[in-house]
């Protein structure tokens, strides 16, 4: 006999394994329209014949090894994912180069938004569009409120993710994603004041985001100051991309202009803070 207990956990698990199972099987039928049939009831099958040892197990009483089971929808929904992501990917890169970003968001003004939100999401781990051609498309089409509170909640949730895939997936994973030149160069940045040049390297485009994400996962800053460094500089970033096309237009200077004014402005504050702050360490005999 089982206790009351151990029946919940078992309902928890068997409801988990079959709403996984029904959400992947919704984004393989669904939003994988150009996939070959076949490839579709392959993984029906799979998920099929998961779930059917799940009713075995139960039968025969091996609890321990819904476990198992578990674990084999995960890397199904993870397989899963990586396919949607090349696929949207690549067809984001091919209608970007066709339209513009700001008429890929219009040709698709139903969806804009939450292909917009992927975008940002999937920019600081594994996508080569710079901010600074997605806000401003954004921004032209939502409007910059709204441009600017999507590609801030996206990349944050992104560079989070990168940032913990980087702190459990360790140097070794790390290295075989990205390239260890790349890694050093971060390291070398951030070896004098890592506070100010993270924050500085979120905000002039000198390294991708990906990088800064990964350096400070496998080095040892700490969740919470990183988070919030990360968080002030793309609020930073996002409303000032999502406004550069109306602060363009408003004044007489080009957009190039306006965006190498805003760095010069972050660099002449970064440098003030710099100066005050050996002044003060010099002054307490630090």
């Amino acid at each position: 006999m089982f206790t009351l207990k151990e029946n919940h956990n078992l309902a928890l698990e068997l409801t988990l394994h079959l709403a996984l199972s029904i959400l992947s099987l919704h984004l393989v039928f669904e939003l994988l329209p150009t996939v070959l049939p076949l490839y579709k009831w392959l993984y029906l099958g799979a998920v099929i014949i998961v779930l059917l040892m799940d009713g075995n197990f139960l039968m025969k009483n091996h609890r321990n090894l819904l476990k198992v089971n578990r674990m084999v929808i995960l890397y199904l929904g993870a397989f899963l994912i990586l396919v949607l992501a090349i696929f949207y990917m690549t067809k984001i890169i091919v209608l970007t180069d066709t339209y513009g970003f700001e008429g890929m968001l219009k040709e698709h003004l139903k969806t804009a938004k939450y292909i917009f939100f992927f975008i940002s999401f999937a920019q600081p781990i594994l996508l080569p569009i710079p901010e600074a051609v997605t806000v401003p498309g954004a921004s032209a089409v939502f409007g910059p409120a709204t441009a600017a509170a999507i590609s801030f909640l996206g990349t944050i949730l992104g560079i989070t993710a990168m940032f913990f895939v980087a702190r459990y997936g360790g140097r070794k994973f790390i290295s075989k994603l990205i390239k260890e030149e790349q890694l050093q160069k971060y390291d070398n940045y951030v070896s004098k004041n890592e506070t100010l040049i993270m924050f500085l390297l979120f905000i002039v485009p000198i390294l991708p985001d990906e990088i800064i994400c990964v350096g400070a996962g496998i080095g040892q800053v700490s969740p919470k100051r990183f988070l919030l460094i990360a968080s002030v500089s793309k609020l930073i970033t996002a409303t000032f991309l999502a406004y550069s096309v109306q602060l363009a237009a408003a004044l007489p200077i080009s957009g190039s202009q306006l965006l190498i004014g805003f760095l010069a402005s972050i660099l002449i504050f970064i440098g003030i803070s710099y100066i005050t702050k050996k002044a003060l360490n010099k002054e307490r005999g630090f």
